[in-house]
């Protein structure tokens, strides 16, 4: 049996990787609006209603500013 040729071509460079991006919105929510939320879960959870109210309070002034940015639609590179 003979031995098989191998071709030797030259390979191309890879292309550079997509860039990828998100939303300010997204990322004012999971920066700002998130813990908000989670906090004010757990007063409530530690029954702590008088702190829970001030979350409450904060939490929807976030919403408001949050529902505002997904109108503007302003994306952000990442990575």
């Amino acid at each position: 049996m003979a031995k098989k040729k191998r071709s030797h071509r030259e390979k191309k460079a890879n292309r550079p990787p997509k860039p990828r991006f998100t939303s300010k919105a997204n990322i004012y929510h999971s920066e700002v609006v998130a813990p908000l939320e989670k906090a004010y879960r757990q007063a409530m959870r530690t029954g702590n209603y008088e702190e829970a109210g001030h979350f409450f309070k904060e939490t929807t002034e976030a919403r408001k500013e949050h529902r505002l940015l997904l109108h503007r639609k302003e994306l952000v590179k990442i990575n």
